[in-house]
């Protein structure tokens, strides 16, 4: 059967070569100056990625003058949809002001005042370009306010391409730090590695990279407890799952952190990174408080025109309603996928998971020589094939430009996939 499943791709990736001639072209011209033809490693794709030119509302089309139905939402950072008309004309407007101006501006204050009114734990913040700067700034605080070094992380957790731990070890790509690394949502395993060497508990409140897996309140309560018992900072990385409460998963679950990270969305579709927290910890950066003791944190775009301009405007909105409204269509897509496999006894093959707007698709079977990673890639270029993108991983992110009928649009093609091959596997 998985021989099956191996032609059948085979097939869908000869259909797809042949569709998109000038996204090879600009691949094969692309691998003469970056290393795999990119430079952000999740758009790696063999046998090329598609390359992108443009991008309306819920909808992106390639450089081949395909349009596709985009479900990958720039993995949860392209929340309102592509080229938003409110956003469109605050950048415009800032344009006409100066770019680089290399001083303090008005945008700054009032995005940290819209900060501090959707996340409790927001005493003070601070900006810089990315989530992944952010997560690395929060532990240098934290180990600069402790005074202490390890740091406790959780297997499978992403906090940027320098702070991985993809299965119970660290990247080699990571910072040299005194990594320990529990196992997520495991209390009974976590507890023997709480102590009071720790800086820091770095987590995610769900984890997305990881494979879409929400983390449970007693298990966030027992970190915040531990955390307290032992004088280590606890830091949320909400970085994705900001977008998916209005006060974020820290106040959707009533479990707060000391600090908190934030990116992706919230730059309005420019370069964005946050870290904040309580005072007495920020307060490390304000040398009136600090004096001669105080962190030196500077960054030539952390308060960029464009970034804290289309911030401002974004943040008009991520409205409490817009938010239920989007999760909503997410809880519906994956509920009615759920329902479409177990009704063709495909349940144990493919499964939806995640939280509101995020959805992961889990995949049985995901050992070398088993079903789970060739079902994946049929899967993959039959949505490409029917004009629907979604991360290759298994991965969907809706955003605000979507309606119930796109969907429905996604639910139709999986239906038919579904009826193709639900005969076939059921057997297995």
């Amino acid at each position: 059967m998985t021989g099956l499943l191996r032609t059948k791709l085979q097939q869908l990736i000869d259909e797809f070569v042949g569709a998109n001639p000038r996204s090879q072209a600009a691949y094969e011209r692309a691998c003469n100056v970056l290393p795999a033809g990119n430079t952000r490693s999740v758009l790696a794709a063999e046998p090329y990625p598609l390359t992108l030119q443009s991008g309306h509302d819920a909808y992106v089309t390639s450089v081949d003058g395909r349009e596709y139905l985009d479900f990958v939402s720039d993995f949860t950072a392209g929340l309102y949809g592509h080229s938003h008309a409110h956003i469109q004309r605050a950048i415009t407007d800032a344009a006409a002001t100066g770019f680089s101006l290399g001083g303090v501006i008005e945008q700054e204050a009032q995005l940290g005042e819209i900060l501090q009114t959707r996340f409790q734990s927001l005493e003070r913040v601070r900006y810089c370009n990315s989530g992944t700067e952010a997560n690395t700034l929060a532990l240098a605080t934290a180990r600069a306010f402790t005074g202490r070094n390890k740091i406790l992380v959780f297997d499978r957790g992403y906090h940027g391409g320098t702070i991985s731990f993809p299965g119970t070890g660290a990247h080699p790509m990571n910072l040299p730090h005194d990594f320990v690394v529990g196992r997520f949502n495991d209390i009974e395993h976590t507890r023997p590695l709480i102590d009071d060497a720790l800086a820091a508990i770095l987590v995610e409140p769900m984890q997305m990279a990881g494979g879409v897996r929400p983390a449970s309140v007693p298990f966030l309560q027992f970190l915040r407890d531990a955390a307290t018992a032992v004088g280590a900072v606890l830091i949320f990385d909400e970085v994705v799952t900001s977008r998916l409460h209005y006060h974020g998963l820290q106040g959707a679950l009533g479990v707060y952190p000391d600090m908190t990270t934030l990116g992706k969305y919230l730059g309005g579709g420019f370069s964005f990174g946050a870290f904040g927290g309580r005072a007495e910890i920020m307060d490390l950066f304000d040398p009136v408080v600090r004096g001669d003791r105080v962190l030196h944190h500077s960054g030539t775009f952390n308060n960029n025109v464009f970034t804290m301009t289309a911030a401002v405007a974004a943040a008009e909105l991520v409205t409490e309603p817009a938010l239920r409204a989007l999760n909503r269509l997410g809880d519906g897509l994956r509920g009615k996928a759920n329902a479409i496999l177990q009704q063709a006894g495909m349940e144990h093959l493919v499964f939806f998971v995640g939280y509101g707007s995020t959805v992961g698709i889990g995949f049985g079977g995901e050992g070398e020589g088993e079903l789970g990673p060739a079902l994946r890639e049929v899967l993959y270029f039959t949505l490409l094939q029917q004009g629907i993108l979604i991360g290759r991983r298994g991965f969907l992110c809706l955003n605000l430009a979507y309606t119930d009928a796109q969907v429905e649009r996604f639910l139709d093609v999986l239906q038919r996939f579904v009826a193709e091959w639900a005969s076939l596997l059921k057997e297995l």
